[in-house]
């Protein structure tokens, strides 16, 4: 009760003209300039290189390391400031133990502090005031010895009478503020009330979708991922697949369980459904198995015992799916071993206790080259691809040869439905290029070294223009699942996302069209 009561006097002050106790409150100190030891170069994870990332008032832009140890960032107030209190709003790459240095002259530092056995999250440490002209924050320990450090914003503080051109928190960035006022609050152990559903998904209907991907406990009940969804219907989207992942150790392990890091909890997951809701925005959940080893969910060995356990993971978010108004259910994803015609009883049986559930339409994930072996189509409502087709054999084709490469496969695919007499709608509930040269010759394939793949915007939005284009003009395609958004955008030089790039802008004008 009491820390409920700080927050809500914090809140109070920070709003409220001629508060006392507001005069108490420390002010932001601005930073005139930032240094890093070095900046992440990986292709999938590593935010934009911006030293002012950790200082800019956004939890959607951050800061991270290369992977050596010892390294650092380092603040500059451009002359010498009263610091009282640092708060560090760490990613999941976080700091166990770390230093906290000051310095007059950037060369002769002092230890400030020397923290031990942290846990990440967010961080807010009080100490007796001290002048400074320079902060360091050093890593000693990384909670992941083979990842960097890395933070979405850092926060100094000091007091108002000692900073005189300073301002309070709430007068600089209010969106941080509110947010560390939020955290005198005690959790809410209940789950959310549902929020209605915007409406069911028609078979008529063009899914203007994204797949929303977090392999973090609680980053989707976040503040960063409920701006990210305003980003993305501000963008066009219209549909949100929410991809939850449970695990399995080997490929013939058969228990699949959640992971207490890496499966998004309830909590959080319902959030995210009902911020999309209230924002308009329709939901596919769109559950995963990933196994431990990092070998692909196709390689999966079946058995009696795997369906067992696959029933009950499935079932549990249809479940969930049902009580919060999920618009659409995806039974499963890239199961390539699984979908054979030996373990067809096995998934009309699952697709039966769905339907007992779940009173929406399912789909289908099938990996691209999965989805002609699938014998359960006429038990499901739509068709579903992760459509990572081929489309030619050059690393820097034309538009022209990208958009033939587009119309072979279709020609494909639309000879396929009409020899099955398969009359289902299609979507592409995956659809994605990496930002990589020759990311077109095997859109699956992942790149993940800067120094032996030149990145290519060019050609990330052109394959993404020439899909849409060809695909467009099938009376059965009816939408797709761009490949991917994060909750907490991760600049990706070679990867996937699209987000700050052209072929953001190439998607964001079919969404206008379509």
């Amino acid at each position: 009760m009491r820390k409920l009561f700080l927050a809500l006097l914090f809140l109070f002050c920070i709003t409220s003209v001629g508060c006392a106790a507001q005069e108490a409150q420390p002010v932001y100190l601005n930073v005139a300039s930032v240094e890093v030891s070095s900046f992440d170069t990986t292709p999938d994870w590593a935010p934009l290189p911006n030293v002012r990332a950790t200082v800019d008032g956004s939890l959607l832009t951050r800061w991270s390391s290369n992977y050596t140890p010892g390294q650092w960032i380092t603040f500059d107030f451009g002359a010498p400031k009263t610091l009282s209190k640092i708060i560090i709003f760490w990613e999941q790459a976080y700091a166990v133990d770390y230093d906290i240095l000051i310095s007059d002259d950037n060369q002769n530092w002092q230890l400030l502090l020397s923290l031990k056995g942290q846990d990440g999250n967010i961080d807010e440490t009080e100490f007796a005031s001290v002048k400074a002209r320079y902060v360091k924050i050093l890593g000693t320990k990384k909670v992941n010895p083979d990842w960097g450090i890395s933070t979405w914003e850092v926060v100094l503080l000091g007091p108002a009478k000692d900073n005189p051109g300073d301002k309070p928190l709430v007068g600089v960035y209010p969106q941080i503020a509110e947010k560390l006022a939020g955290i005198e609050a005690p959790p809410k152990e209940e789950r959310e009330e549902d929020v209605g559903s915007p409406g069911a998904i028609t078979p008529a209907e063009f899914q203007k979708g994204v797949v929303y991907t977090s392999w973090s406990k609680t980053e989707l009940g976040s503040v960063f991922s409920d701006q990210t969804l305003e980003y993305l219907k501000e963008l066009g989207v219209r549909h949100l697949g929410i991809m939850v992942v449970w695990f399995q150790d080997e490929v013939d392990q058969k228990n699949i369980y959640p992971d207490a890091k890496d499966t998004p909890d309830d909590k959080a997951l319902i959030h995210a459904i009902n911020k999309a809701h209230a924002l308009g925005l329709k939901v596919m959940l769109k559950p995963h198995v990933d196994l431990k080893t990092g070998q692909w969910r196709g390689d999966i060995i079946p058995s009696a015992e795997w369906f067992a356990s696959y029933k009950n993971y499935i079932l549990y978010y249809a479940k969930l799916a049902s009580l919060y108004n999920v618009e659409l259910f995806s039974i499963g994803t890239e199961l390539v071993n699984i979908t054979t015609a030996q373990w067809q009883p096995q998934w009309e049986g699952i697709i039966t206790e769905i339907r007992k559930i779940y009173s929406g339409p399912l789909v289908y994930s099938a990996n691209w080259n999965e989805y002609a072996e699938v014998g359960f189509w006429d038990k499901l409502d739509y068709v579903g691809i992760d459509a990572y087709f081929a489309l030619t054999t050059e690393k820097d084709p034309t538009k022209e040869e990208l958009i033939a490469g587009w119309k072979n496969n279709a020609i494909l695919l639309d000879d396929w439905l009409k020899q099955s007499k398969i009359d289902k709608p299609v979507i592409f509930t995956e659809v994605g290029y990496s930002s990589a040269d020759g990311t077109n010759i095997q859109p699956w394939s992942v790149f993940s070294n800067l120094s032996e793949t030149a990145v290519d915007q060019e050609e990330q939005a052109d394959a993404l223009d020439a899909m849409l284009a060809v695909c467009t003009t099938y009376s059965w395609f009816k939408g797709l699942y761009w490949w991917n958004y994060f909750p907490q955008e991760r600049w990706s030089p070679l990867g996937y996302t699209i987000r700050g790039k052209k072929a953001e802008e190439v998607f964001s004008e079919w969404l206008k069209k379509l």
